[in-house]
Formats: structure tokens, sequence, C-alpha cells
């Protein structure tokens, strides 16, 4: 009650005079039912009734209160019109302009956002919408529609159903009305700096200000508002608004952000306009979108030649400026070519070339105005995680821009890269992606260090640590590793070292395309291009590419005929000849009309009802029934038809059929891979087709082994890219793994079983195709579970029988045959098919989604969907190890694809500590690469190390799942990381026991 009569109060009373039997005001109270109430109790709020000021009274008063009270008096259009006019009148009321923030703001504020705008707004022009807009252009009248979003009931209303179904789309259009145009911030903050005139309170509004229009708020909410709008019967077919789409918002606030610093001294404070432009600019850049964010910063900045770039950068706090700096050479690798990390081994083109010469001069422009950037950018190049997100060609524009900055820095950068490049923890765990891309920054290093100072490269080749990291890397056991120490020792060696003592190991290995690749970039010198090169270079980029995830679309060519009821391109074709005379005898047809009619021939019986013939209206039949595709390209139409279901439904279950017939038989197939799998990887089951997971990706795998050596590392990429939603993504890794099998001759053991028909007792279970429908994300990888499941049964059951030989040995007099001699047996019968994995499963398969797999954690860290999703990472890992399975034991480079894998699986350790399936996936990955390694006495020697790693933390999990400590509650899950436990362990004694009867020989026997 005290909040009733406090809000009576604060309600201001006025007398007419023209009708002083009216009332002052009207209070109304009004329970809200509030959709989470059961967390707290029911809320009362109250509204204040029209105010009886009629509109007529309008008159020449234009007092604020005045105003406002007219406001609340519903008028009408035209004293609308008037109010609006006057209130938004820049030269009137300075004390109370509705910039400032203020009770008497807030009032104003409040009426026009909860009461006229929903009330007007679609009554309203073009330009009175405009005219209502300019009074809402401010920080109060922001904040009140963001507001009026977020509340779950949009309408004061005592129905509470109807206000659940208030159309948001007003505020939504007004709001996306205010803040449109490239100069709305810099207005704001100008008339935010005037309108307030202490510096307090203007520094916290500012901030304010900041906090709501970066911070990703307004996109959440639009977003929101959108898809309830769309899932009422407001306007299903919503168009989206440029607000809830996170690049074009992203864009909007990079051009503000730009235009903010370009204003005058004389408007606004140059500390007041950096500061509010580095709070914005912070917040922005985790937004998500930085690189629609820095497409419009920069190239603002650069179309304006405002020189303003260096304000901004020492404004940003030091955290902020390497964040920048990061996000700045990640969007440089969309700009580089995107044939540069396909093929980094072709020679330079010119328009390369150009690129990277861009680029070095906008790094060296950049890094110029602050050392901090100087020293941030040599860190970044020597931190091998995040060097390796990069492209070759951002790289060399870095070294090139600090080579011309700060050419003393370039010995700290070598220095810093040799010391990772030589470290034994570096080499032994470090990724090869990383690896790589450390050798490559170290020999561009080189040479531009080599061209400057010989004297220092000559040095640090004579260090130690230079000698002896070359001495570690060739004891190292993987092949690349080796590889990189010789190549790199090599190109160090050709240039202080004269021609007859340079150093050349002679071996094939460094006779390559990929080593003289290697060997040339030490000669690499970039030029540093200018401004103009780098204005060409936005206005070429300044329509967006599309990502290579994305689909190819077709070019409509208009038909030209139809045959058969289908559609025809092409030219046409000539018209037949057509005979207008009749040439040689004429056949004269002669009717015997006293014949009588045949009797006894027996009339045709009336045809079966055709079912479509039923419709009485004979234009609703349709006759032209859809066919089954016969041709890659009708195919892809049929798939992309989004309005017959007929034809949909014959593209997606004729789809594998017809690619697995086109496949042996020209290239109709091969020329159409990349495009027809980016229609797959992006197909949407419009229409509930039964087994459409299933159909698809028989359909992929199908693409997949047509042309299996270009198709697989270009899928493998295609799994990491973004866009893709979690089920898209399983079904790839899905189509890997399942075609991978398949390749290597496993054809019948991916098949599911029958599944059984539901026996359970009637319950609140939904029907079994609603319960599909939302419980369809284990559909994705069921069969890609079967068949891990059925490996770790084919590697477990052996240990199993030669433990139960063991436990029988007693009766070894009066056997037959043991049970382990039946695996044998079963094992002779098997027919042997040619395994074609083996020798492209490390360069199509497990390389290009290890690398992705490395590069997508040190570009996004945790916030990685292979980090943070565990279906997709549990997906992934059976992927690996599924392939590695089919692969066998003769797989080439299985020495490095084995330490690879180990030190992957290594590194989750801590991640399936506190997940279950995330355990289960590195135990049953652990145990296949032991069962792969036949080679016992090898694995010993070279994988010592990971051996006694894997044991160690193998008996912890092993005697947490005995003690019922293992992260689940459930007899199964339990069981089953106890026997995947248990049979590492025992794989890891096997090998023991040849690595000592190897060392000591028959003494222990």
């Amino acid at each position: 009650m005290a909040n009733i009569f406090a809000a009576t109060k604060s309600i201001p009373l006025t007398t007419s005079t023209t009708n002083p039997e009216a009332p002052l005001t009207a209070l109304r109270t009004e329970a809200l039912s509030d959709e989470t109430s059961a967390t707290g109790p029911t809320r009362h709020k109250l509204k204040l009734s029209d105010t009886v000021v009629s509109p007529r009274d309008y008159g020449s008063d234009s007092s604020p209160e005045h105003l406002l009270q007219c406001l609340r008096s519903q008028p009408d259009t035209h004293s609308l019109l008037a109010i609006l006019k006057q209130l938004s009148r820049p030269d009137t009321h300075d004390e109370s302009h509705l910039a400032s923030t203020g009770p008497l703001q807030s009032r104003v504020i409040n009426v026009l956002v909860y009461e006229i705008l929903p009330n007007y707004w679609q009554a309203l022009a073009r330009r009175e919408k405009e005219l209502l807009a300019s009074c809402l252009r401010n920080l109060t009248g922001i904040s009140a529609m963001h507001a009026q979003l977020r509340s779950p009931t949009l309408q004061r209303s005592v129905d509470s159903k109807a206000a659940r179904t208030t159309d948001r789309s007003p505020w939504l259009e007004c709001l996306s009305l205010v803040l449109s145009g490239d100069k709305i911030v810099s207005q704001l903050v100008v008339e935010l700096s005037n309108a307030i005139s202490v510096t307090t309170k203007c520094t916290l509004a500012l901030k304010e200000l900041a906090s709501l229009l970066g911070s990703g708020k307004i996109i959440s909410i639009a977003a929101q508002a959108e898809d309830e709008a769309r899932s009422s019967n407001h306007d299903p077919n919503l168009s989206p608004h440029w607000l809830s789409r996170g690049s074009e918002y992203a864009g909007w606030l990079g051009r503000n952000i730009a235009l903010v610093y370009n204003i005058s001294n004389e408007s606004l404070q140059e500390h007041v306009r950096n500061t509010f432009g580095a709070q914005l600019l912070s917040k922005a850049l985790n937004l998500g979108y930085s690189t629609a964010l820095l497409r419009a910063l920069i190239t603002c900045m650069i179309d304006s030649r405002s020189g303003n770039l260096s304000s901004l950068t020492l404004s940003l706090a030091i955290h902020t400026r390497r964040q920048l700096l990061e996000q700045i050479l990640r969007w440089f690798c969309e700009l580089a070519p995107s044939s540069d990390d396909d093929n980094p081994l072709r020679p330079d083109s010119g328009a390369e070339m150009n690129v990277i010469s861009a680029l070095g001069w906008f790094v060296q422009w950049f890094i110029s105005t602050d050392l901090t950037l100087m020293q941030h950018i040599g860190d970044l190049l020597g931190d091998a995680a995040f060097a390796s997100s990069l492209s070759v060609s951002v790289r060399r524009a870095c070294v090139a821009a600090l080579a011309a900055s700060v050419p003393d820095e370039l010995q700290g950068l070598l220095e810093q890269l040799m010391t990772t490049f030589t470290a034994s923890l570096f080499i032994s765990h470090a990724p090869v992606l990383q690896q790589d891309a450390v050798a490559q920054t170290l020999l561009l290093a080189t040479g531009y260090l080599h061209r400057l100072n010989p004297t220092a490269v000559l040095m640090i080749a004579r260090s130690s640590d230079h000698m002896q990291g070359t001495s570690k890397r060739l004891d190292a056991s993987g092949v690349q590793a080796r590889w990189l120490g010789m190549i790199v020792a090599m190109g160090m060696s050709s240039l202080i070292d004269r021609d007859g003592s340079k150093m050349n190991f002679g071996t094939d290995e460094v006779q390559t395309v990929e080593a003289e690749w290697y060997m040339s970039l030490v000669k690499i010198d970039d030029e540093i291009g200018t401004l103009d090169d780098f204005e060409a270079l936005l206005s070429t980029q300044s329509r967006p590419r599309k990502r290579s995830a994305q689909i190819l679309t077709l070019r409509h060519v208009p038909p030209t005929s139809y045959i058969n009821g289908k559609l025809v391109y092409g030219p046409e074709r000539p018209p037949m000849p057509v005979q207008t005379e009749v040439i040689g005898d004429k056949i004269t047809e002669l009717v015997d009309d006293t014949s009588d009619e045949d009797i006894d021939l027996k009339p045709y019986a009336k045809p079966d009802s055709d079912p479509e013939d039923s419709d009485e209206d004979a234009t609703l039949v349709t006759r032209n029934k859809a066919r089954a595709p016969v041709y890659i390209r009708d195919l892809m139409a049929m798939l992309q038809d989004d309005k017959d279901h007929d034809r949909f439904q014959l593209g997606i279950r004729n789809a594998a059929r017809l690619i697995r017939r086109k496949a042996a038989f020209g290239r109709e197939v091969k020329d159409h891979a990349e495009e027809l799998l980016g229609i797959l990887c992006n197909l949407q089951d419009l229409f509930s087709t039964n087994d459409f997971d299933e159909l698809k990706l028989q359909a992929m795998i199908a693409v997949l082994l047509s042309d299996v050596e270009h198709v697989g590392p270009w899928l493998s990429r295609q799994a990491f890219v973004e866009g893709y939603s979690i089920a898209e993504r399983c079904i790839m890794l899905s189509a890997l793994g399942l075609g991978g099998r398949e390749l290597a001759g496993f054809t019948n053991e991916d098949e599911l079983n029958p599944v059984l028909s539901d026996t359970a007792f009637a319950s609140k279970r939904l029907s079994p195709r609603l319960h599909e429908i939302f419980t369809s994300s284990g559909s994705h990888t069921k069969l890609l579970d079967h068949a891990s499941k059925t490996i770790e049964a084919q590697l477990i059951q052996p240990m199993a029988l030669r433990a139960a030989d063991e436990s029988t040995a007693h009766l070894s007099a009066i056997k037959v045959r043991t049970f382990s001699s039946r695996m044998e047996v079963e094992r002779t019968k098997r027919k042997t098919s040619t395994n074609r994995l083996g020798k492209i499963v490390g360069q199509v398969f497990l390389y290009p989604l290890s690398n992705r797999y490395q590069q997508e954690l040190a570009t996004y860290g945790s916030r990685s969907v292979f980090a943070s999703v565990r279906i997709v990472l549990t997906t992934f890992l059976k992927t690996l190890a599924l392939l590695l399975h089919a692969s066998g034991p003769a797989t080439l480079d299985l020495p490095q694809i084995t330490a690879d894998f180990w030190d992957l699986l290594l590194s989750l350790r801590v991640r399936a500590s506190s997940d279950m399936s995330v355990l289960e996936a590195v135990l049953f990955s652990i145990l296949t690469i032991l069962g792969v390694n036949t080679d016992k006495r090898r694995l010993s020697r070279e994988e010592s190390k990971r051996l006694v790693e894997t044991q160690q933390w193998v008996e912890i999990v092993f005697e947490r799942a005995g003690g019922s400590d293992v992260l689940g509650n459930g007899a199964k899950e339990e069981a089953r990381i106890r026997s995947l436990a248990a049979g590492i362990l025992i794989k890891m004694r096997e090998v023991a026991e040849v690595y000592q009867k190897e060392t000591f020989g028959r003494v222990l026997e």
C-alpha cells in the first residue's frame, strides 16, 4: 500500500477550467501475471489513465509539463505532430532537452514509448515516423525501447494472454529508424555532452551508452523479437531487420566509431571523444563479428583520410590494442587469396604480390603509431598457436612491415622463434601445423635479417641453441619434425656458408617441391605498398566473397522448350522437315458398310479408378508427376527445390544411388563434387522426410568416394567452417569416418540392426515421430556409434578369450579347442579385400582434420564448438579412431600419425575427467591406437613416454570406475569405462613384456 500511495503522490494534478467536473486523474492497478512467477509473487503495476487535457487546449503553452499532459490525454494526430515538433526543437527548453537525463525527460520518454508508439505507429506516415524517432533518438529513448522489447509482456493490460501476443514490431521498427545512419552515435555523443553540464554525470551517461550499443544487447533482443513475431500469427514472413543481423550491426558500429573520431574539437572535447570511442570499440570487439566491424571501421577511416587511427589506438588499453591487432590480422587472412592455405607451394602470382604489399603497408602504418604495437606484432609472430592460424601471405606481410619499421625487432623475433623451434617439448608435443608455421616464419625472418645484418644471422646459426636444436630434431621420432630440422638447417646454411661448405643432407626428402618452397623463403623480399594499393584491395573486397562452405549459386538459364513435361535448356533444335505432299501411290481405306459387327469380340473392362480423377475440378489435378533424376545437375536442382514436395523426395531418395552409378562413368560427379557436397552439407529437411539424416549421410558418402583424394580434404575443412549447426557437423564427420571404412573394405559392419517395435507402457512420452524430431541429436551419429562399438568388441573380445583360456588352463588335457583359437578360425574364414585407405588416410583424412582442429582451438579457444559441445568433440574423436582402425597396421606414416593422435588425446585428459562421453571417446581412441600398432617393439622404443603417461592416467580412471566414483550415474556407463580402461592396461602390459624380453632376453623367464 505504501508503494501505491507513493505512486499517487508522484502524479501531477492539473485543474481544467473548461470541465471542472472532470476528474483530475484516474488511477488503476493491473495485475500482470509473470511467466516466471514460480520464483516470486504476482507483481502489481500502476498505470496513469488519460489525463483530462483536451487536444484543443494545447494552444500556445509549450512548457514541458504541459506537453507531457497533452501527450497523456490521447491527442489526435494533428496535435501529436505539433507536440512532437515542439519536443524535437533543439533551441527550446535547453534545461529540459530530451537528450539530457532527468525525471522530466524520463516521464516524457515513457509516455512516448509505452502509450504513443504502440497506438499511433501504424497510422503515421514515413515523415511522421521520422519525427517521432527524432524525439526518441537519445540515451533515455533507446534504453526505454530496449527495456520494452525485453519485457515479457508488452502491453499494460489486464488480459495477460493478449499481453503475451502483442506485436513487438512497432518498437523494433522505431528502434531501427532511431539508430539508422552512420552519424547517429556522433550525434548522440555531442547532444549528450552539451545537455549535461556535470562532468561526472556526463561520463557515466556516455559509459552507459557505450555499454548499450556495443555489448550486443540490441542484437539479442531484436533477434528474439523477430523470432516471436514469426512464431506467432502476427507476421510469419517477417523479413529480418538489420539490428538482428550481427554482421550488419557490427558494420554499422564500425562506421559510427570511425566518425566519432572525426568529431571536431569545437563540438566535443578530444579526451571525451577518445574515451567514449575506446569504450565503444573495446565492447564491439567482443561481439563476435570482428571481420565486419574492422572492415567498416578501417574502410571508413581510410576513405575519410582523417589520420585519426593513432588517436584510436592510443586511447585503447594495452590489452585491447593487442586484441585489436589480433582481430585485424585474422581479418587479413580473409583478404589474402584463399588458395594460399590450400596450396602454398604454387609460385607467387601478381595478384598475391599486390595483396601482400598492400597488407604490408597497412601493418607498417598501424604499428608505427605506437611502440607497444611493434612489440605486440613480434610477440604474435613468435606465438606458435596464433601464427599457425594466420595464412602465409599475412605472415609475409607482417615480417616485411616489421623489417621496414623496426629492424631491431627482427633479431629478437628470430631468437624467440629459434628458442621455440628447438625446444624439446615443442618438438615432441606441438602439432605439425604449429611447427610448420614456426619454421616458415623463422626462415622468413632469417632472410630479412641477413639482408640487414648478416653478422646477427651468423651468430645465431653458430649458437649452441641452433646446433643442439638441429640435433634434437634429427633424433625426433616424428617424420615431419626431422624434416623441418633439416630444412631449417639447410636454409640458414645457404645464407652464411660458402658454396662448397653448404649443408646438404642429400636425401630424397629434401629434394621435393615442398622442400624447394621452404628453401625459397629465405630469399623472399616483399615490398611495402602504398595507400592506393590498400584502397584498391579494399575496393576489390567491397563485395563480400562467399565462404567455401556456402552453396555455389546456380546461374539460372531460362528454359526454351518442354519435352515430355520437362524443361529443356540450351539452343533450340532446328525444326524437323515437314512433308506437305504425298509422294507415290495413295492408300485408300475401303469400308464395307455391309459387313456385320463381330459379336464374338469381348469389350475391354473399364480401367480401375484413378484417385487423382476423383476431384471434380480437373484444373486441380497435377498430371505432370515428378520423375527420378537422371543427371547430376537435375539432382542438384531437385535438392534445392523448396516448393515441390515430390521433387525433393525423389531427389533425396535417389541421390546416393545416382551418384554411385555416375561415379564410375565419366567425370560428371567429379566435376560437380564440391558443389554437390556443398548443397548436401547445407541441406535442410523442409518436408519432414522419413530417414532424412540417413539418406543425406549416404549421399555424402557416395560423393566422398567418387573422388576421395580431392573431396576428403575439402570435407574435412568444411566441418570446421563457421555457420554450420551441430547436427550438420556431426553428419560431415560421420560421412568421413564411414566413407573411410568403406574405402578400406568394411562394407557390411556399418549396417544398423533392425529396431524393435515400441513395447513400452503408455506414458507422457511423445509420439515416435515427434520424439524423433525433438531428440534427433543422436540420429546424426547412429552409424558412427554402431561402428565404434563393433570395433571395441573386436579389440576387447580376444583379450577376454585369452583370459578364459588362462582360467581353464588346468583343463587343457581334455579341451578340444581353446577359446582364443576360435578367433583365429573366424579370421581365416574372412576374405581379405584391398585396403585403399592405408595409402591416403594421412594426407586425405587425418592430417586435415587434426590440423584444422588445432587451428580452431588456437583461434577460438574454449569458445570453439569443438571444445564446448560434447557431441561434436566425441564424434570428432570417434571419426579419427575409426579411420585409423580402418587403415590398419599397414598405414603409411603410422608412427607420425600415432604420435600426433596420441598427443591430441593426452591434451584432453582434463576435459575427459569432467565428462563421461569425452572420457569414453578418449579411452576408445587410445585402445584403437594400441590395437593398430602391432609392432610392439617399435611402440616401446619410440612411445615410451606417452605409454607411461597414459598408463598412469588410465589406472586412475580404472580405480575411479571400480570405486563408483566415475562421473555419471549408471552401471552400463561405468562398466563400459571400466572395460575400456582394462583393455588399455592389458595392451600396455603386452607392450611392456615385449620391451622386457627385448632388453633382458630370456633371463626373466
